[in-house]
């Protein structure tokens, strides 16, 4: 008798496991599609740095090495492949196509003189068409020791504020 009680409970306990991860599985698939909407906009971005920036001498390949590099969502926007004098603004006018919601620039930008040990930064402001006010203003740092700047910039697209991408 006992051996019976003891199949019953396993396969009881197996098929309550079963069934358990079938209803999980179902509740994992989203009920709708849920898609990005694209917007198009333009954007005025605007870097100053507070050091020289040169071309990175140890570059893998140094003819396709920059002294700054933005990209966004993995496609560069802009690269600049000259020396940069400390406190000179680099303004540049984008057309882009963007996600409503968060969005993120990857700034990359290289010292000219890579022993120097002072600290070093990148004031980065974005804005929105002709705007006068950014929408987003960051300064991302580096120790004396780092022999680039990398640095994130994260910034929020309204859908409604921007226009929608047109179809051909």
């Amino acid at each position: 008798m006992r051996i019976v009680v003891a199949i019953l409970t396993a396969s009881l306990v197996l098929g309550l496991t079963w069934l358990y991860q079938q209803t999980l599985a179902e509740n994992q698939m989203p009920a709708a599609e849920t898609e990005a909407r694209e917007v198009h906009g333009t954007y005025r971005l605007r870097i100053v740095a507070t050091f020289d920036a040169g071309v990175d001498p140890f570059a893998e390949d140094v003819s396709k090495a920059s002294s700054l590099s933005v990209s966004l969502l993995g496609r560069p926007v802009l690269s600049i492949d000259e020396p940069i004098p400390a406190g000179q603004p680099i303004d540049t006018t984008l057309d882009l196509d963007l996600r409503s919601g968060t969005n993120e620039f990857l700034i990359d930008m290289t010292p000219a003189n890579s022993s120097d040990i002072t600290p070093k930064a990148i004031h980065i402001e974005l804005y929105q068409g002709s705007g006068l006010q950014p929408i987003e203003s960051q300064t991302i740092w580096a120790a004396g020791t780092d022999t680039k700047l990398v640095g994130r910039v994260s910034f929020d697209v309204d859908s409604d504020a921007s226009l929608p991408k047109e179809q051909p």
